[in-house]
């Protein structure tokens, strides 16, 4: 008997699964479907999947007017490769918020509010996120589907899937990412509060560094 490629099997069967929750997505929701996007590594690998389930699925892109420009770099490389994305901003002065008010106060008023905005009208419609359980502890116990306060339905089809697998799935296929990653950054937020990591730090150990602050808020204020 041939000796079987386990990692290879383990990865297959885990895109199968994910292909199965996004199935079940479109069935159940038809075109009441989103997803948010920073188009970091597991954005990316869930927006190439989604793309062989679901028709059409509009890309919200959250620009607080602070990412690296590699970042937008990779959303305009999606854009430009066909992908609906839909960029939103604040409606408030940026000038010296960080400085002023500090970390959380810019968070709430570039990524909370805007994200509230999107929301506002998005009862009984699934929003699905490229959120894993791998990514901290305080992701560690995110359930695949959730009911948000105003009626939203929070989804999250890549849960199970580590940082090994999502770059897996990315060097298998092929797939355009941000090049920070290859300069010792895990996690990639807003270029002043992301710092590449040190060795043996957690995914997001680079961001908001020295501060004890470890979310924007996306996933523990909505």
């Amino acid at each position: 008997m041939n000796l079987i490629d386990v990692r290879k099997h383990n990865s297959d069967f885990l895109i199968s699964y994910t292909k199965q929750l996004l199935r079940w997505a479109e069935e159940e929701f038809g075109e009441k479907i989103f997803m948010t996007s920073a188009f970091g590594i597991n954005g990316i690998v869930l927006l190439d999947i989604i793309k062989e389930e679901i028709s059409s699925v509009p890309v919200y892109f959250l620009n607080t007017g602070f990412h690296f420009k590699e970042t937008l770099e990779v959303k305009e490389h999606y854009k430009k490769a066909g992908y609906n994305v839909m960029e939103i901003s604040t409606e408030v002065d940026q000038e010296n918020l960080r400085e002023k008010y500090g970390h959380d106060l810019c968070c709430q008023v570039n990524k909370v509010e805007p994200m509230k905005r999107i929301l506002q009208d998005k009862k009984g419609v699934l929003w699905i996120t490229a959120l894993s359980r791998d990514q901290s502890s305080n992701r560690g116990k995110v359930p695949i589907l959730q009911l948000l306060g105003n009626g939203t339905y929070k989804y999250n089809p890549l849960i199970a899937w580590t940082t090994d697998d999502v770059w897996h799935y990315i060097k298998s296929h092929k797939l355009y990412y941000n090049k920070l990653y290859d300069k010792g950054f895990k996690s990639i937020g807003c270029q002043p509060c992301t710092t590449p990591m040190l060795s043996g730090e957690q995914n997001r150990s680079g961001r908001w560094r020295g501060t004890s602050k470890t979310e924007c808020g996306l996933h523990t204020k909505i």
